[in-house]
């Protein structure tokens, strides 16, 4: 047998348009492809039933019970666990919002993938190891500071058309829904909800995008494409503040209308950027195999 431990992670289906749920997959993918055994748990419960099966699941009690597809990308090498997969062995990777350790496995490492506590409450176990997406995720008081894990690749789809007949707005909300709405995207098109091919699109036929959310890659990928990106401020101070928490926006994104000279001359550093950013998530990636490893191994 062995000596290596496999890795079980603890995600819902793919869906594109989730960070969370590329992070958790595209995990899986990058760990088989350096070698390690990984796989997907699926981790849907009767609880979290997608609402449009609710009303067939009363007339028909009996599907309450039957398995689910589990979406994945077909890109992904992301294998689904078996019950054997999962032994005393593995390590189990949950993201933040599980609650406790509904595997009840004997080795676990929490990913922070958002800061616990602001959207969702969090239940961690005692001996269990801390990883974070960035800075902003991490709660130092309760991980000592933990080190980062961040994968993802730059969908080819963001790239600029160089179309001269650019006009209007668009926006994004996602986490800045408590933000009150500035004028300048009262007519603007909302692309919450969009398929990336869409968002692409908009972001092709727009001069501006404005972001409530202030973490979102939406900014960048805006800025790709040729748009003037704003994120409207609020939970930061300052432009120096929020870069400090968010590296991969200090080019080519504004923070606030004021910031537009520095995005625009920065913008063609953009793309640069995120590819060292994906160089630099496969040595975290390393990184965790090391850690974990040895301290479970």
């Amino acid at each position: 047998m062995s000596k290596r431990l496999n890795y079980i992670v603890f995600a819902p289906g793919y869906d594109p348009d989730s960070g969370g749920s590329i992070f958790l997959h595209q995990l899986v993918h990058a760990l088989n492809q350096s070698g390690e055994k990984a796989f997907l748990w699926h981790w849907q419960t009767p609880l979290t039933i997608q609402r449009q099966r609710l009303y067939t699941i009363l007339k028909r009690p009996s599907l309450l019970w039957k398995p689910q597809p589990f979406e994945r990308d077909a890109m992904l090498n992301t294998p689904i666990a078996r019950p054997q997969d999962l032994t005393k062995r593995s390590i189990v990777v949950y993201p933040e919002v599980t609650l406790g350790n509904p595997l009840r496995a004997k080795n676990v490492a929490r990913w922070l993938l958002y800061r616990p506590g602001i959207r969702n409450p969090y239940d961690f176990g005692p001996d269990e190891m801390f990883f974070r997406a960035g800075e902003m995720s991490d709660l130092p008081e309760v991980t000592g500071g933990a080190p980062e894990l961040f994968v993802w690749r730059i969908n080819p789809i963001y790239r600029n058309e160089n179309r001269s007949d650019r006009k209007g707005s668009c926006f994004i909300v996602r986490k800045g829904e408590a933000k009150p709405r500035i004028a300048e995207t009262a007519n603007a098109i909302q692309i919450d909800g969009m398929s990336h091919a869409e968002i692409a699109e908009v972001f092709n036929r727009c001069e501006t995008f404005y972001s409530y959310d202030e973490a979102t890659l939406y900014s960048q990928f805006a800025a790709i494409c040729g748009c003037d990106s704003v994120v409207v401020p609020g939970f930061y101070a300052s432009r120096e503040d929020w870069v400090q928490s968010h590296e991969l926006a200090r080019y080519g994104v504004a923070y606030g209308l004021d910031d537009l000279a520095h995005a625009r001359a920065t913008r063609h550093l953009t793309l640069g950027v995120l590819q060292a950013q994906e160089a630099k998530g496969m040595q975290s990636v390393q990184n965790f195999v090391r850690l974990t490893q040895s301290r479970f191994g």
